[in-house]
């Protein structure tokens, strides 16, 4: 379908031992412990894994891992703990980002100052970096898990395999590198690899035997291969290649269309696309995709804003003041009029209808058994703002058919299945101190994620006032000459 983006089987033993290698090498690393144990004193835990609800309940923080959830009737404070009073408020896990690009090329200066606290103050703790500079997120990953850096958990790709544009000179985005040839992708998985990164992410350019070569390798290395459909793979060869995540619902318009072989040939378009939608041909896909599990990634929240850019409105944007002038006036600006003349092309009815299309496709998909992921295509997506466009995603699946609980699921017990991380994405003793307190119950409405009273990020306990001053310290930093 459009992208208005940043643009027999899979022999079975081979596939899950590269997604063991990898559940195996992510661990959570531990934070500067606080000397404090920290107490949430009758409040209703809402755990996504469990789909559950517990009422009055007391929930103590020791260091960076949940000690204890009880019941709050009868409990004993334990002597010099810091007692939060949750009486009327919900606490669920830290909220991941799925699809992030937190230090990109040159894009977004200021990204340690700007964009990981704001993934904080909003209580997202956990993000997939999915193509950045390998050596600045190790870095910043290391500082954080220390407690040096107000940042999230991070699960980093480092550069991404992209092919050339048709000038066969440049490529579409920083933080690439070029494979035109198996041998090349190859090279360029081992060279990851070496790297330490925690899997490989793929663009749209790569061509379809280098995609294929970097599939199998990426298994043969234990590596977890994720990322586009390139423009020359159909999505069932991205099945059979043992892909594990699929960004931006690319390839499944397509595969749903009785005119699949023009599009792969580059001779389709989007009206043409949603015309020739075979009703039989998309339920097959979908089964296919529900069983061996192809987890989605919709990033719905960017798919929409970049759908009107020739109607936004850059002069009234309610989050401006945490953007560094560079990247509206710089980055955002370029990108927007590379953009353009793809977005003008077709009609506004047509860009509509292809949006509601896309949002009865993901409850579709939903609906047959497929898994999602929330990721938002922060910050390269244009005012996809760091935090806040998580809960606009959230948001998003629900107006797709999802249910409140479903939609937190995506974003916190889904983040940590798909990981293999046993010990996150739940509130439960021995998990991990990734917490977000709300004011509001977001069963009633998913948009109370906004309403944070609290964050514990690894451990650390920030109140709202810790955040209000998070938050004036990011704008002072995006305020900040370069």
């Amino acid at each position: 379908m459009v992208v208005y983006l940043l643009y027999p089987m899979v022999n079975f033993a081979m596939r899950f031992r590269g997604l063991f290698l990898f559940f195996a090498s992510f661990a959570f690393a531990q934070s500067q412990a606080p000397s404090t144990q920290l107490v949430f004193l009758h409040v209703t835990v809402i755990n996504p894994a469990s789909a559950s609800v517990q009422t009055d309940r007391a929930v103590v923080v020791s260091g960076s891992r949940i000690d204890t959830v009880t019941s709050a009737k009868g409990f004993q404070v334990p002597s010099e703990a810091r007692v939060v009073d949750g009486t009327g408020q919900f606490l669920i896990p830290g909220l991941w980002d799925m699809h992030v690009h937190s230090v990109f090329g040159d894009w977004f200066p200021r990204g340690r100052d700007v964009i990981l606290p704001l993934f904080i103050a909003n209580g997202v703790t956990g993000v997939r970096d999915m193509g950045g500079e390998l050596g600045t997120l190790l870095e910043w990953r290391k500082q954080s898990s220390s407690g040096k850096l107000v940042g999230p958990r991070m699960v980093v790709s480092g550069p991404m395999l992209d092919g050339y544009k048709p000038d066969g000179k440049s490529t579409n985005f920083p933080s690439t590198v070029v494979v035109m040839t198996p041998a090349e992708a190859v090279a360029a998985v081992d060279s990851l690899k070496s790297r330490h990164v925690d899997f490989i992410k793929v663009q749209s350019l790569i061509p379809h035997d280098a995609y294929l070569a970097a599939a199998a390798e990426a298994h043969k290395q234990g590596l977890p291969f994720v990322g586009h459909v390139p423009d020359k793979v159909k999505l069932v060869e991205a099945v059979n290649a043992g892909q594990k995540s699929v960004e931006h619902l690319m390839g499944i318009f397509e595969g749903c269309s009785a005119e699949e072989d023009r599009f792969i040939a580059g001779k389709g378009n989007n009206k043409l696309l949603l015309d020739t939608q075979d009703p039989q041909r998309c339920e097959q896909l979908i089964k296919l995709l529900a069983q061996y599990r192809i987890w989605q990634v919709p990033t719905f929240a960017w798919t929409r804003q970049g759908a009107f850019l020739d109607t936004f409105d850059w002069q009234h944007q309610a989050l401006d003041k945490y953007v560094p002038v560079y990247w509206r006036d710089v980055t955002w600006r370029r990108f927007n009029d590379e953009m353009m003349p793809g977005v003008i092309a077709d009609p506004v009815a047509l860009r509509k209808r292809n949006l509601a299309a896309s949002l009865k496709m993901m409850g579709a998909m939903h609906r047959a058994g497929v898994p999602f992921l929330a990721g938002t295509d922060t910050a390269p997506g244009i005012y996809v703002m760091p935090g806040f466009s998580l809960h606009d995603e959230l948001a998003n699946f629900v107006e797709a058919g999802f249910t409140a609980m479903e939609a937190l699921q995506t974003a916190t017990s889904n983040p940590a299945l798909f990981l293999g991380a046993k010990d996150a994405g739940t509130v439960a003793a021995g998990s991990v101190a990734d917490l977000v307190l709300l004011t509001a119950n977001p069963l009633d409405d998913i948009r109370s994620t906004r309403k944070i009273g609290a964050v514990v990020a690894n451990g650390r306990f920030f109140d709202r006032a810790a955040l209000d001053q998070m938050l004036a310290q990011i704008e002072a930093a995006a305020k900040k000459k370069d």
